[in-house]
């Protein structure tokens, strides 16, 4: 069995590593959310077949097992999959079951699944798993194997150190193997892949025989992982998790140096389902990582996070994961550059400070809930850069893809952004939802990796730069203080320049703001517009009269209203929403409509004017 204590009794030198990853296997169950891949198709030689049942928990351990029956062989196998990084340590305790024709491996597997590169920490291929236990290391065009004669029904410790041109392979703290060829390149990750042979396996002995037991398995006690220092991600900020801001706490798998898989509970024996950990995306780039480890929008779909001051600890790299509702303010960054990504959020705000930022949202939404689907965005006086996409054109999102409410497809269509990027020369990449946009100050561009013929674009009645989707998946794009249009084909001018009056700001976590964009698809007079040619004048509507004073109060109230009567906020240009309430108030008097329940008296002027005043003082909106 193995050990609820998970001691690590062997010693390999720790400096210049940072710990980023540990599992003690005490549960019942394999945690997906560490270990998103369990294998269930057929065996590469089609002697078994791979079974999720033959993955499980017991007495402090994981089974990886391999198992006959009536109806043949089948096998385990589990791995981190696509939740690799790049370089690192692993060390694992396990071992293995004798037995003729079964074995199982231990290895590093690379994060695209392709088979280039393979490190097999251990393999072992004779009956009594004495002899030949073979270290195997797999480049582009050959492989090396090295044997080794030891005890592996025994308790080990295996440990592989990965660097840039190099590995080190370990037994029992051992160095048993040092080469600077066939060295990966790429993410890689962990992996335990059971085995069954067929009677051509002449390199492993030949299949199972009347001696071999019918239930054999790789034991593992747990894992560690680390990464090399000049790589660490870095810490993530302090952060609370929920269901909904009443229920916000902190999790009990902090982000402190030794990071914990699995459904830990806390001192009142709630489980937690928040993960933290370095997760490498794009390649090479690693980020300080925080998760949802059970399905979207199930245990913890809310992640906030607002640091009074900024740890210069603190990661550059910060990746949000798997939360339907992300709420991060880190204005306190200053001016340091962030990095942050916002994978399969369905709303929530994010507001950053000077740097030079980058904002990623992966877009995750409903179809069916209207204003739940906006994401603020506000960024500052820095030369920031913003992408919307969604998951279906996201690899990022395939490490959080397990739960039943992910939909991978999901295009984004019903997704609105509300960006604000202040001061500085900015630049935002839409290839996925509609978005609102007020650029501020500098030269700014918006782009699209689409050609320009895809889109009408015009000016609205506002003034503002007007780019429509013919096709209708990115529906409108309404553009304020944007200089320039950036498509796959060419580049122009923006048409209209006009800044937005109502300046984008923070709302209230759980409200449902207004975006005065139409719903996605929708005939908003632009789509009859062709694009200009490049250098060509746009076709410029005459501006609407703009009042000279906004009645928030009525807005309010028929905000109000249109919730009570229908279930939803207003997603829509206020103008609308205003001749929508009066055909309502009429039709409640005609009684023909019934009245609303009425809503608490705000002063939504009072609180306009506030929000004046405070931007006046400080340069930033808030009530």
């Amino acid at each position: 069995m193995g050990t609820y204590t998970n001691t690590d009794t062997t010693y390999v030198n720790s400096n210049g590593w940072v710990p980023t990853f540990f599992d003690g296997f005490d549960g019942a169950y394999l945690d997906r959310a560490a270990w998103p891949i369990v294998q269930y198709n057929v065996g590469s030689n089609g002697a078994f077949t791979y079974s999720p049942n033959n993955v499980f928990g017991y007495d402090g351990e994981i089974n990886v097992a391999n198992i006959a029956d009536g109806n043949g062989w089948t096998s385990g196998a589990f791995q981190q999959g696509w939740n690799g990084q790049m370089y690192g340590r692993w060390s694992i305790s396990a071992k293995f079951d004798a037995g003729q024709g079964v074995t199982a491996a231990i290895l590093l597997w690379p994060e695209s699944g392709d088979s280039r590169y393979e490190i097999d920490l251990v393999e072992p291929r004779t009956a009594d798993k004495t002899t030949l236990n073979n270290t195997t290391i797999h480049g582009p065009n050959d492989a090396i194997t090295i044997p080794f004669d030891y005890d592996a029904t025994q308790w080990h410790t295996y440990t592989v150190d990965w660097k840039p041109g190099l590995i080190d392979i370990y037994l029992d703290g051992t160095k048993i193997l040092e080469t600077n060829e066939r060295v990966p390149d790429e993410p890689m990750s962990l992996g335990f892949l059971g085995y069954v042979a067929n009677g051509g396996d002449s390199w492993f002995g030949g299949q199972p025989n009347a001696q071999t037991p019918a239930v054999t398995a790789l034991h593992i006690d747990w894992v560690r992982a680390w990464t090399l220092a000049d790589q660490y991600a870095g810490n993530l900020p302090a952060a609370l998790y929920g269901t909904s801001t009443a229920d916000l706490h902190p999790t009990s798998n902090t982000y402190t140096g030794l990071w914990t898989a699995g459904f830990l509970a806390d001192a009142s024996g709630n489980r937690e389902y928040a993960l933290t950990g370095q997760r490498t995306l794009g390649g090479t780039t690693n980020y300080a990582a925080t998760w949802n480890a059970s399905a979207w929008n199930d245990q913890v779909t809310l992640v906030t996070a607002a640091p009074a001051t900024w740890d210069a600890g603190n990661g550059h790299n910060l990746l949000f994961a798997n939360f339907v509702d992300v709420e991060l303010d880190f204005r306190a960054a200053g001016t340091t550059a962030l990095n942050l990504v916002a994978e399969g959020a369905q709303h929530g705000n994010i507001v950053l400070g000077d740097g030079n930022n980058s904002v990623t949202w992966v877009e995750h939404s409903n179809a069916y809930a209207g204003g739940n689907n906006v994401m603020t965005i506000v960024t500052g006086a820095g030369n920031d850069s913003v992408h919307l996409t969604a998951a279906a054109f996201s690899q990022a999102d395939e490490p959080f893809a397990w739960g039943s409410d992910w939909n991978k497809d999901y295009d984004g269509h019903a997704s609105v952004a509300r960006i604000s990027t202040g001061a500085g020369n900015d630049t935002i990449t839409i290839d996925a939802g509609q978005a609102i946009i007020d650029a501020g100050a500098g030269d700014d561009t918006v782009a699209w990796n689409n050609p320009m013929s895809r889109f009408s674009i015009d000016v609205a009645a506002n003034g503002a730069t007007r780019v429509v989707d013919r096709q209708g998946v990115l529906g409108t794009a309404l553009l304020h203080g944007v200089e320039h249009l950036a498509f796959s084909d060419q580049a122009i001018a923006a048409p209209g320049h006009a800044g937005l009056a109502v300046p984008i700001t923070v709302n209230p976590i759980g409200t449902t703001p207004s975006t005065g964009l139409p719903a996605a698809g929708t005939d908003t007079g632009a789509s009859a517009a062709p694009p200009p040619s490049a250098g060509a004048t746009a076709p410029v509507a005459t501006p609407a009269s703009v009042p000279s004073v906004t009645d928030w109060n009525a807005i309010g109230a028929a905000m109000n209203e249109y919730h009570a009567a229908t279930g939803q906020w207003w997603g829509a240009d206020y103008t609308a929403l205003l001749t929508w309430d009066a055909a309502h108030n009429a039709a409640v008097a005609a009684g023909t409509a019934q009245a609303p329940t009425p809503a608490p008296v705000t002063d939504w002027n009072a609180m306009a004017a506030q929000a004046e005043a405070n931007f006046a003082a400080t340069g930033h909106w808030y009530l």
